[in-house]
């Protein structure tokens, strides 16, 4: 491959992971914290995803970027040369680390959308669908790595965005962003696991400025009808 196509392709690589991936990751994330607000809340959220317009039409424009990122981040991968153990800098080991994350979340996204989107299974019953998927150690266990990888894939992607993209060119411009895109990857990872606790009922809704529930109706007991009273008879009249 010439050095032309390969910088071309490294540039809409990282490009794709910020426009759109980085940004519906949070967006998603968002969207997941009304489990902290109960059942009714998280499935009302999911039906009302659904019933967008031109849903189908926005699905292709997040599936095609999320393909050719995935296919080219492998691609690179297999042809990195990875040397953390002969330099076991903070920088070497984010690169490596970056490019585990992406074949976890490659699986992850995967199963989700197996599980979620390709499932079948209807807005109103979402909920419990995840909330039972959760109730398993081992695919909670999975979720959470999921939910951590995918925060720090963004997180130190962005941070590479910036400084392939010449937006970040100082090293302490470079250290600033590097802390600023940390602490964004923990808001996010935070976030997401705050998501995955509502699930459970243990998420925290600190950040609600309404947290009034409301509370079911008590039936309406039927009230008993008066009963018709006979019309009273007629007395015969006295005889004079």
């Amino acid at each position: 491959m010439q050095d032309r196509t390969y910088f071309l392709l490294k540039r809409l690589h990282s490009l794709a992971g910020v426009v759109p991936l980085a940004g519906f990751v949070v967006f998603h994330l968002y969207e997941n914290s009304h489990s902290v607000a109960g059942q009714a809340a998280f499935n009302e959220t999911v039906a009302s995803i659904r019933s967008q317009p031109y849903l189908y039409f926005l699905e292709l424009g997040l599936l095609t970027p999320l393909l050719f990122h995935a296919v080219m981040g492998i691609w690179l991968a297999r042809a990195a040369k990875y040397n953390l153990g002969n330099y076991p800098t903070t920088r070497n080991f984010a690169y490596t680390l970056q490019r585990a994350s992406g074949v976890v979340l490659l699986f992850f996204i995967a199963f989700h959308l197996y599980t979620t989107r390709f499932a079948g299974i209807p807005s109103d019953q979402m909920f419990q669908h995840l909330a039972g998927e959760f109730g398993h150690p081992l695919l909670a266990g999975f979720y959470v790595l999921g939910i951590l990888s995918a925060a720090y894939h963004l997180s130190n992607g962005l941070w590479g965005f910036a400084v392939s993209w010449g937006l970040l060119s100082g090293q302490k411009s470079m250290d600033l962003a590097w802390k600023a895109c940390m602490g964004l990857g923990l808001a996010v990872a935070l976030m997401g696991l705050n998501a995955l606790a509502g699930f459970e009922g243990k998420g925290l809704d600190w950040f609600q400025h309404d947290k009034t529930q409301a509370s079911a109706a008590a039936p309406v007991q039927a009230q008993p009808q008066p009963q018709p009273t006979a019309p009273p008879q007629s007395q015969p009249l006295p005889t004079p």
